[in-house]
């Protein structure tokens, strides 16, 4: 790698991930191939064409890791949380995470399988701003504190969209946005999606839309201004990689077993971390190409009314928190502690002692990954 900023592309996937094509395309042709090096964690139902399509690309002079379970578990063994990132799930990409930490990269895009790079985009150039000095950008601001990024796009359709993991409870109000021109230091950078959007199954179900242009500003969010965010097609800080541990789901509530919110819930415990060490996060561009893999909508539904009914709650506590330290992994930590407290307190319909117990549990592994955030950061895994 070279001596200029070193991006780590990190996605997990049980398909053949020709998504990579337009990334490679990209890179290339910005100059950046070279000092970018992409992290493929393949699953037990990942199939042997994969691998092979990594072969080929590290053939062609891509810098492309595709550590089979294997060597997976191998990795996770000598971190000490080989206990802990379920197969046949999302989870993997955790693997990647810490991978990129250990390559001391200096940035992390996190991908989907199914985020394509728009031809012209500059995905490099545009989440690379997460390791920047500070700077100048146009930040957003809300009578409610919530921003809905779905505004930022042009739909096919003539309705009101929201992004999957906004609270319910927060939508159709009049949010009178204002903006101002200030510094700020960005170290998430969430790009938006053309095409499929990424919102809730429910919306899905309700009125099926398509993203046709991207036609507003990037922004940053003001200070006590919030918005979700996602492993689609988001840029971080290598810094900020201990708090976005990638949480785990399958876990039965109230007679749901709660599923696919495992990004929204990291999203949202990553920006209550970074508003509390006073840092920036930005939404727009680059903008990906959802191409949205093939989905039972009702079953999606089921699996995630759980995490939304949870959530109604739980933003609510996050918004209003309050964090110790100084560093992503001391207000992580803090995050972890008041969590666990906190959900003791909650008192909607769908907190009872197993949803607690699930948030007590939650806590417990988010300790554990700053463990073991620390450990390939400061030792390596030899």
């Amino acid at each position: 790698m070279s001596s200029n900023k070193q991006c780590g592309i990190v996605l997990t996937t049980i398909n053949k991930p020709e998504l990579l094509d337009g990334y490679t395309k990209s890179l290339a042709n910005a100059g950046k191939l070279n000092d970018t090096r992409m992290y493929v964690i393949p699953d037990k139902k990942t199939p042997s064409s994969a691998y092979d399509y990594c072969e080929q690309l590290k053939k062609k002079g891509v810098d492309i890791k595709a550590p089979n379970i294997n060597d997976q578990n191998e990795f996770l063994n000598k971190v000490g949380i080989d206990d802990m990132i379920p197969y046949n799930s999302d989870n993997r990409r955790n693997v990647g995470y810490l991978m990129a930490m250990e390559d001391d990269v200096d940035f992390v895009v996190s991908l989907d399988d199914d985020n394509f790079c728009i031809e012209g985009s500059r995905p490099f150039s545009e989440h690379s701003i997460v390791s920047d000095e500070k700077s100048v950008h146009k930040k957003v601001y809300s009578s409610n504190n919530w921003v809905n990024i779905c505004e930022m796009i042009d739909f096919e359709q003539d309705t009101t969209i929201y992004p999957r993991g906004f609270p319910y409870h927060k939508r159709h109000e009049n949010e009178g946005y204002s903006y101002e021109t200030a510094e700020c230091n960005i170290k998430v950078n969430a790009g938006l999606w053309l095409s499929d959007p990424d919102i809730d199954a429910i919306t899905w179900l309700n009125s099926p839309v398509q993203g046709s242009k991207f036609t507003g500003d990037s922004v940053v969010l003001g200070e006590n201004t919030w918005s979700p965010i996602n492993t689609q097609n988001t840029g971080l800080a290598n810094e900020a990689l201990t708090a976005y541990y990638f949480v785990p789901m399958g876990y039965p509530i109230k007679g749901h077993t709660i599923d696919r919110y495992g990004d929204i819930f990291s999203g949202y415990f990553l920006e209550t971390v970074c508003k509390s060490l006073g840092h920036d996060i930005r939404f727009g561009t680059p903008v990906a190409d959802h191409r949205r893999n093939a989905h039972n909508f009702m079953e999606d539904a089921r699996g995630e009314f759980g995490g939304m009914v949870v959530l109604e709650e739980l933003v609510s506590f996050l918004t209003d928190l309050k964090l110790d330290g100084t560093s992503y992994e001391e207000a992580y930590l803090s995050l972890s502690h008041q969590l666990q407290e906190g959900v003791e307190k909650f008192s909607g319909s769908i907190w009872d002692d197993t949803t607690r117990a699930y948030f007590h549990r939650m806590a417990h592994l988010m300790r554990r990954w700053v463990k073991a955030c620390k450990h390939v950061r400061r030792e390596g895994v030899m």
